[in-house]
């Protein structure tokens, strides 16, 4: 001990507490046992950091600092700084999202998309809906598709060149065929 500085060149073994005012630059630390941080804690990378925010609760990732997962680690979940990567999974053969129902929304609240389990699947042009499943088939505006080949088309339908039609057609008032 030099007056200001205690020099050990052996190993130390406390069987006690220690208790250090100021900060304690460790070249490598091994902790056998549980740890307690009671402020807020900082992973340095080499390019971005993760911050544990006592005060808040949150694990914030840096931009580029990515949440890596699996043994193949082709689960990442990141943000760059301009677009969100959100979820690339590399590896496998699907990406599976459950939940008894799923909305996708922007930022503002204009939905996208929404899937009930045992229900429709709805998706959206500008916050309205376009196309939804039904149990006996689709509806795409206020025209149906059913699952057993039956179509009902309100409003004026076109046609191409050419409908086949193998049976009756019944014309309501108003019906304009013409070319026959």
């Amino acid at each position: 001990f030099d007056g200001s500085t205690l020099g050990i060149t052996g190993s130390i073994d406390l069987s006690a507490d220690i208790d250090v005012d100021g900060t304690a630059n460790l070249d490598v630390l091994d902790v056998d046992g549980a740890s307690n941080f009671g402020a807020d804690v900082v992973f340095a990378g080499a390019g971005a950091n993760i911050t544990f925010d006592q005060s808040t609760d949150d694990l914030i990732f840096d931009d580029n600092a990515k949440a890596i997962f699996g043994g193949s680690s082709d689960l990442e979940v990141y943000h760059d700084g301009t677009a969100s990567r959100n979820i690339i999974d590399s590896k496998s053969l699907a990406l599976r999202i459950e939940a008894d129902a799923i909305r996708l929304r922007s930022d503002s609240g204009e939905t996208y998309l929404a899937a009930d389990a045992n229900g429709a699947v709805e998706l959206y042009h500008d916050n309205t809906k376009i196309f939804q499943t039904t149990g006996i088939g689709i509806t795409v505006g206020l025209s149906s598709v059913q699952h057993n080949g039956n179509a009902a088309f309100a409003g004026i339908t076109t046609i191409g060149t050419l409908l086949d039609v193998n049976g009756r057609i019944d014309g309501a008032s108003g019906a304009n065929i013409s070319g026959i």
